[in-house]
């Protein structure tokens, strides 16, 4: 078992998953960066050795149960679970399949669910932190991205639910919820904005950096929004 805190960060190969991922290695934790394509993350971790690369789906259980697994033989533990994967596809009602609308829920809300059931088995023992990147698309209206924001709205509601339901076992669930950020997610969603006119993804890796500490956990199971006034 290491001496290192260990984190697992979902959808960590790019954007705010990856901004996170490189603040807890400054910070010194071991962390597993997990991810459909984890080699695009490699080129940012230059003169890192504290971390894993690990092939993940969070829509599959088998995926995420095997993932699980190899982190706890291999680590001895978990102490700290950033379910950030998102995926967007931005339609209006009349353009959204069922095949995007069950998409965007299986990435965004179902892998939030799967991760969370199949780390707390372990975290239970040890207590632990679970930070969920939810979006200001989730508190209001959002014409035109109705499944994201479904989606979004779905997380929040999880991860309410899931501070109470883990409290006994010394789990702390916070919730992220970021407006406007330089992602590729984001230019998806406003193609004609300039990232440079945004907040960047530091800002909120600071704050999940933040939630990380004690002094976080008297805001524990609220929604935090991140947003950046220019």
């Amino acid at each position: 078992m290491t001496d290192k805190k260990v984190a697992i960060v979902t959808g960590a190969s790019q954007g705010i998953g990856l901004e996170i991922a490189l603040d807890l290695l400054r910070t010194g934790y071991y962390v597993v960066l997990a991810s459909r394509n984890p080699e695009y993350a490699e080129l940012n971790l230059k003169g890192y050795t504290s971390y894993s690369l690990i092939k993940t789906n969070v829509e599959d259980q088998d995926s995420v149960k095997l993932m699980v697994n190899q982190v706890v033989e291999r680590y001895g533990k978990i102490d700290v679970l950033i379910n950030n994967a998102g995926y967007v596809e931005p339609k209006s009602i009349f353009e959204t399949s069922l095949e995007d609308w069950n998409k965007t829920l299986a990435v965004n809300l179902t892998g939030a669910f799967l991760m969370t059931k199949e780390v707390v088995r372990f975290m239970k023992k040890t207590g632990g932190k679970i930070v969920n990147i939810a979006s200001t698309a989730g508190l209001t209206a959002r014409p035109g991205w109705s499944a994201y924001a479904a989606s979004k709205a779905g997380l929040i509601n999880f991860s309410e639910t899931m501070a109470e339901e883990l409290r006994e076992y010394n789990i702390k669930v916070f919730i992220v919820a970021p407006g406007r950020t330089a992602t590729d997610l984001r230019r998806k969603l406003a193609p004609n904005e300039d990232p440079r006119t945004i907040m960047q993804t530091s800002k909120v890796a600071g704050i999940v950096s933040f939630l990380l500490t004690d002094q976080s956990d008297v805001i524990e199971g609220q929604v935090i929004q991140v947003r950046e006034r220019k």
